[in-house]
């Protein structure tokens, strides 16, 4: 497979999978030592072949997928990052699963009225990749004595429950004037 622009398949795979964890554009043309014009048209580009690469090989797919999964590769292998995407870290913004459905819920019901959820993330100071560890941490919280024949299924329930309520109903307050009607220019 030929480069683009000087960027290999792996290398704009783990520029993308950096990305995803919070690295910035810049630091991404940094180490490959692109101008921020190069490096969207590069990307592009590598977007718009990703399809028929995939189409050639099915197995790609995996590959690409796995630079999400691991991003330190080809030219970004050993550059460390500062995310601050240690689970410890990320437990300061998130610190209790009342916190973390507030954010869920916040995100679930933003989105039915045009608001990206990455953008809600934000407002939080997390990325996708912050978010995919803490909703790991807390899935695995939310599920452990959730049987019903363990003595604390009641208690873990309720509480369960009781933040789902209390965030759904807390954020379809805060945008109730913002509906949004995505039909409103069609007529028939």
């Amino acid at each position: 497979m030929e480069a683009i622009n000087g960027v290999t398949f792996e290398d704009w795979g783990a520029a993308c999978g950096n990305i995803a964890q919070g690295m910035s554009a810049e630091e991404v043309c940094e180490i490959l030592g692109l101008e921020l014009p190069v490096w969207q048209k590069t990307n592009d580009e590598w977007a718009g072949k990703l399809g028929d690469i995939m189409a050639q090989d099915m197995n790609m797919a995996t590959v690409y997928s796995g630079f999400f999964t691991n991003p330190k590769v080809g030219k970004f292998a050993g550059v460390s990052q500062d995310a601050g995407s240690s689970i410890d870290s990320l437990l300061q913004k998130a610190p209790d699963f009342d916190t973390y459905q507030k954010i869920f819920s916040h995100q679930s019901v933003a989105s039915e009225h045009g608001i990206d959820a990455v953008t809600v993330l934000e407002e939080y100071g997390l990325n996708l990749h912050d978010w995919s560890q803490l909703s790991m941490h807390y899935s695995s919280y939310a599920n452990s004595d959730f049987h019903h024949t363990s003595p604390e299924y009641m208690e873990r329930y309720k509480e369960v429950s009781g933040a789902i309520d209390k965030w759904d109903k807390h954020w379809k307050e805060h945008y109730k004037n913002d509906v949004v009607d995505l039909a409103d220019d069609i007529d028939f």
